[in-house]
């Protein structure tokens, strides 16, 4: 009987352990991610006001 509570406790531990790692992944995740997308988004941005501009320029030759 001792021995499977030990097991149990372990096992928990290890369940702990899991959780706590995949926490702290999706936190890393998360802050790279609000690191990374904002220069993305205004390079996107960007890019979509030059092809803008191009076409006030140009005019539309259809």
């Amino acid at each position: 009987m001792k021995a499977n509570s030990e097991k149990t406790k372990q096992s928990k531990k290890a369940a702990h352990r899991v959780l706590a790692g995949v926490l702290c992944g999706a936190s890393v995740l998360s802050l790279v991610l609000s690191l990374v997308m904002p220069p993305i988004s205004q390079a996107i941005a960007s890019d979509t006001q030059t092809v803008s501009t191009e076409e006030t320029v140009m005019g539309c030759s259809k």
